[in-house]
């Protein structure tokens, strides 16, 4: 271990930052623990909290390392092996070889300490030999900071994320693209000394934790397995999954399990289930089936005649679809109406096990639970610790094997429930599920989503209900989405719908490059941020590209004058949906060719990305005109024409800035009140959370208070009760502790055989149940009276030729309340008691 004398003596070579913020804790704990005695580093930790916190950070890194730890004092100075953690409302910066404590600095809500700062200051004063780690956290402090560092040669790290409590710090560092390795804690401790002294080596670290991309391996894996298509799932969320059965099988590399389920079909089946996630309640989210109980009112009230459908998709294991038809069945008076109504209840999801539930309905009786009491009586039968739907209930539902995503929907429908299944799709699955569902309902239709969920890009298609949380009512326009046929099995429809999209998307494609190449032969297409998606013809007079190079590139890559031009007519040309015109530029000396760009808006009425197809018309230049002292009258009437076409080309650009920056004014306007606003919202919240921390430490404060009387009452009862142990064994007579109800709790070795008890039952053994002498008196009797009475008794009884003092005696608790009695039988002789042996 190295003492604190002998860190002092070593000058530090290398200078670490370490951030952390939320899930830090464990993190920088485990980090601790594992760095090097021997790296002559000196170790910076700034750690998120309260500026009015208490920190005991110190002391709980301290217990877990060799190291040194210490707090930071203003104009410290650093010694090697040592780890230094930053105190609440500061900030620490390096400056001068010596530790600076400054004021926080930014916004009063932005994270305390700053990494940024500190990660700043080491790479401005120690250039390459710094180092800076991105540890568990909420928000993106550091993620500036790790681009100073590199930018000045020093080594950045971010903690592997899926090792993370809180991903967001370490991974909008990564997202940079500044950081050289992800890694966990215990991983960057092992392997700090190896970092520092060798940061141009680092290949086989990089590959830690850095797993081979074959995700689409194993998606094709699942596909071929079970017909069921995962590429369009979030990946977070797969991934996650996947990182489960890792740990559970205890396999650590992703190739590995990639080549496991391709030689078992059985892991690919739990994966499969794992994926499904096939969790759901009766009546999840009472509020929002409260809500939704008014609509299905309405449905009943305006649906006179004809079968009522309804669809419940990803029904799991079938509570949902249960809890929809209980509320028809409320809103139309029972199930007797519901039955003579035709209510029919389409309930799908691709989890064929759950679904065998669903059939049943049958469900533990804890699932009673989620279940308001007057409805359990209407609708569920109790069979042992079981819960059965009635069957009358049960019939109207139709359980069935889809997959929204991949087969034909319902039609006709008048509801559909999409609750917690877009959570899992990516944008895009999520919009043509809906593009389907809007197929699917009747024009008066209605959608029910899930508490996180939101029609996102398809708002053109549902309208959501004033006053009705996630409830929204289908719009009334066409839908893009193409019937399959429903006549091909499964893999010939699949085939069919790509073949038949791919000759539509083909023949629109064809459509379009007619059109663009008519009305701009030499041009390109940008999208509203400005990157170059396509290029018609040969514009390489204004740029150095032609029609087959790569594109990957925007508007930048244009001259400067048409850069800024083009940058102006993409905003002004969407903004205003028209057509707009830049001025002429000259592309040389006067009297060479002159170039101008004509912008031409494309709305996507889909709700997709807008674009701009750009023109590029070229025209012969203007010879440079003479001096005008030197002109002739008609001469002049046309120089004066031309400059005068040139102040209204100039007038036009400036109108089209003016417009720009009105345009980036009002949205600079509107972001700044959103950004007030949710400021605002914070300052809130964080108020809230700091009253609540203070709550909970006292809360916990005075629990551990309790805690420590608790922990004294049980040691003193434990002495009590050992005590009255070994005066009841050592007792050479029959003694009985009897409680109010007349039970014996407790007695002395003669007691057993006196009164006939072989053993004494935890529970107890009530006075009439005992078996002693028939001359001896009824003790159930004489002891109900001298409790009754509050009263000790002594009698004298004589069994079997031998004389006793019977001896009753009440005794009452710390409160003052008869709590039992003690019965004693005392043998005599002569007249005297024998206490003796």
């Amino acid at each position: 271990m190295s003492s604190p004398a002998e860190s002092k003596e070593e000058k530090p070579l290398f200078y670490v930052g370490i951030a952390a913020s939320a899930g830090g804790l464990e993190a920088a704990t485990l980090l601790a623990q594992n760095l090097p005695g021997s790296a002559s580093s000196v170790y910076i930790l700034a750690q998120h909290m309260s500026p009015t916190h208490n920190s005991l950070l110190t002391s709980i890194i301290s217990r877990e390392t060799s190291l040194p730890v210490l707090d930071i004092t203003d104009g410290m100075e650093p010694k090697a092996n040592t780890i230094y953690v930053t105190p609440p409302n500061h900030d620490v910066v390096l400056k001068d070889g010596k530790l600076r404590l400054m004021a926080p600095s930014g916004h009063a809500s932005s994270p305390k300490p700053s990494a940024d700062r500190l990660f700043d200051s080491l790479a401005k004063n120690v250039g390459a030999k710094c180092l800076a780690i991105v540890l568990s956290g909420t928000g993106s402090d550091g993620s500036y900071g790790v681009q100073s560092v590199r930018e000045a040669g020093g080594i950045t790290i971010a903690q592997e994320p899926s090792s993370a409590k809180y991903d967001g710090m370490p991974a909008s560092a990564i997202e940079t693209g500044f950081v050289d390795l992800t890694l966990t804690p215990e991983q960057i401790g092992r392997h700090l000394n190896r970092i520092l002294t060798r940061p141009d080596d680092l290949q086989d670290l990089q590959q830690l934790n850095r797993r081979t991309v074959r995700l689409t391996d194993l998606m094709h894996i699942l596909l071929a397995r079970t017909q069921v298509d995962f590429r369009d799932y979030k990946e977070n969320t797969v991934n996650r999954r996947i990182a489960r059965r890792m740990v559970a099988l205890g396999i650590d590399e992703y190739d590995d399990y990639v080549d496991y389920c391709r030689r078992s079909e059985t892991e690919v089946d739990a994966l499969f289930r794992d994926l499904l996630i096939s969790v759901t309640r009766f009546f999840r989210d009472p509020m929002h089936f409260d809500q939704f109980a008014r609509v299905i009112e309405e449905l009943v009230r305006d649906h006179s005649s004809g079968q009522l459908r309804v669809w419940v998709i990803g029904c799991a294991t079938g509570e949902e679809a249960y809890s929809l038809a209980i509320l028809f069945a409320e809103a139309l008076g029972g199930l007797d109406a519901l039955s003579s109504m035709g209510l029919q209840v389409f309930a799908t999801d691709i989890d064929s096990r759950a679904l065998e539930v669903a059939r049943k309905g049958v469900y533990p009786i804890s699932a009673a639970s989620d279940i308001p009491s007057n409805l359990t009586e209407k609708y569920f039968e109790v069979d042992g610790a079981n819960l059965r739907v009635k069957p009358a209930l049960r019939k109207l539902i139709l359980f069935s094997y889809h997959n929204v995503a991949q087969d034909p929907p319902f039609k006709n429908v008048d509801l559909v429930s999409l609750r917690n299944i877009l959570i899992y799709f990516n944008a895009r699955l999520q919009e043509r599920v809906l593009r389907r569902v809007h197929s699917a309902l009747l024009p008066s239709g209605r959608l029910f989503l899930g508490t996180s969920e939101t029609v996102g890009a398809t708002h053109a298609y549902f309208e959501a209900r004033v006053g009705l949380d996630k409830v929204f009512s289908r719009r009334d326009v066409r839908t893009k989405y193409e019937e399959p046929n429903f006549n091909l099995s499964r893999s010939r429809r699949q085939a069919w719908e790509r073949s038949n999209a791919d000759k539509q998307e083909g023949a629109r494609g064809q459509m379009f490059e007619t059109l663009a190449r008519t009305v701009a032969p030499n041009g390109f297409i940008t999208t509203r941020n400005g990157e170059i998606v396509r290029v018609f013809g040969n514009i390489s007079n204004i740029v150095e590209v032609s029609e087959h190079s790569a594109l990957n590139m925007d508007t930048k890559i244009l001259l400067k004058g048409l850069r800024d031009e083009a940058s102006s007519l993409i905003s002004v040309s969407l903004k205003m949906n028209e057509t707009r015109s830049g001025r002429w530029h000259d592309m040389g000396e006067p009297g060479d060719k002159q170039v101008r760009i004509r912008a031409f808006p494309i709305q996507n009425e889909d709700g997709g990305e807008d674009h701009v197809l750009f023109a590029v018309e070229s025209r012969e230049g203007k010879a440079a005109l003479p001096k005008v002292t030197e002109l002739s009258a008609a001469e002049r009437a046309k120089y004066v024409l031309e400059m005068e076409r040139e102040m209204v080309a100039t007038r036009e650009a400036l109108e089209q800035t003016v417009e720009e920056l009105q345009t980036s004014n009002e949205e600079l306007q509107s972001v700044n009140e959103e950004l007030q606003s949710a400021n605002e919202e914070l300052q809130a919240t964080n108020e809230e959370l700091e009253t609540s921390n203070e709550e909970l430490e006292s809360t916990n404060e005075e629990l551990i208070t309790v805690n420590e009387e608790m922990h004294v009452g049980t040691y003193e009862l434990e002495t009590v009760t050992s005590e009255l142990t070994a005066v009841l064994d050592h007792v050479p007579y029959p003694i009985l502790v009897v409680d109010p109800a007349l039970l014996i709790r407790r007695l002395s070795e003669p007691a057993l055989a006196f009164f006939g008890i072989d053993e004494l039952p935890v529970t107890g053994m009530h006075l009439a149940q005992t078996q002693p002498h028939p001359d001896f008196p009824e003790l159930a009797k004489l002891c109900s009276e001298a409790f009754r009475l509050r009263k000790a008794m002594s009698i004298e009884v004589h069994v079997d030729g031998q004389h006793y003092w019977l001896g009753i005696h009440p005794f009452s608790d710390s409160a003052g309340q008869a709590s039992g009695m003690n019965v004693t039988v005392v043998p005599q002789r002569n007249g005297e008691d024998l206490l003796s042996p």
